[in-house]
């Protein structure tokens, strides 16, 4: 969901219908950052990455009950446009997350986070 600012927000349709809308930790508020849900597995977690306000992608696990957890890919470069990624449906059933990172020298690496 993208508002007027263009910052994206996350959100879960629950099983009655209701929108449920979240940020993670950290996420900017200004155009092109924010939270972004990339994919839900049968447990009920979410996956995605969010942009900070210095422009820098990292990576969120949102369990069902709404509990987020950011992480960076070990060697993930902190400049603009660096960061870590998290793939669209990226989650499996037994919580391991995949993804890329973007290191200093702006190199694109693979990780494999296990729950």
């Amino acid at each position: 969901m993208t508002d007027s600012s263009n910052a994206t927000h996350g959100f879960v349709r629950a099983p009655d219908g209701t929108i449920i809308t979240f940020d993670a930790p950290g996420a900017g508020t200004g155009p092109f950052q924010g939270t972004e849900a990339r994919g839900i597995n049968p447990a009920g977690t979410i996956e995605g990455a969010y942009v900070d306000p210095s422009n820098v992608t990292h990576g969120f696990v949102r369990a069902k009950d709404g509990t987020i957890t950011t992480f960076d890919a070990p060697g993930a470069g902190t400049g603009a446009g660096q960061g870590t990624a998290v793939f669209t449906g990226a989650t499996n059933p037994a919580g391991a997350t995949t993804g890329a990172y973007i290191d200093s020298n702006n190199v694109f690496h693979g990780f494999l986070r296990t729950p």
